[in-house]
Parts: structure tokens; sequence; C-alpha cells
């Protein structure tokens, strides 16, 4: 099932709706797609690039209870989390670089 213009409105005045009520949050890069799987749900990606305190703003600002942070192969780390809104899935990341893993991830590694 395609994307349509309706949907994107709808991720669309979601976002604007948190950042209404979080005026302070930093910006991030930010994805509207259908989820491929059985349900088609519309999924909005929120995306962080190395601002671990920005990302767990966003984590808070969303409601994002539970994160997973992982070492990927190229290098760095990624923290991943999501929550559901309104039959939306909200899908927040951040991208750690290689030589600054974050502070939890070394307590697991360790």
């Amino acid at each position: 099932m395609p994307l349509t213009a309706l949907d994107q409105a709808r991720g669309h005045r979601l976002m604007a709706e948190v950042a209404e009520t979080h005026p302070h949050l930093p910006a991030a890069e930010v994805h509207l797609h259908r989820q491929i799987s059985l349900v088609a749900e519309l999924t909005v990606d929120v995306v962080l690039h190395g601002d671990r305190v920005g990302f767990e703003q966003w984590q808070r600002a969303l409601g994002v209870s539970e994160v997973h942070t992982r070492r990927i192969e190229c290098g760095g780390w990624v923290s991943c989390g999501h929550v559901s809104r309104d039959g939306i899935t909200i899908v927040l990341t951040l991208h750690h670089r290689q030589d600054a893993p974050p502070a939890r991830a070394l307590a697991v590694a360790a």
C-alpha cells in the first residue's frame, strides 16, 4: 500500500505537536514512510547524529522507554528505540562516532 499525502500530513501533525509541546528539542532528521510488514503502518524516523543529550531529550519527549545500543560492522554505534502513537510508529535513532561509544554501551561491552 503506497504512502499517501494524507498519511504524510498525519505524521507531520504528530511531529508538530511534539515540537510545540517540547519547543527546546534539538533539530533532527525526520523521515516518513510506510513500514514494510504484514501491517501497513505509517512510520516516522527521528534520527540524530552524535548528540546523545539531544537523543535523551527526544526519548523523554516521545515516551520511548526502551533503547538498545549496538556496535555496527563498519564502525561506530547505533542506539534505537520506538513508540507507537495514534497508529504511527516513531523510531528514534542515534548514530555515534566510531571513536566515541556511548557510556552505556561501554558498560555492556566490558
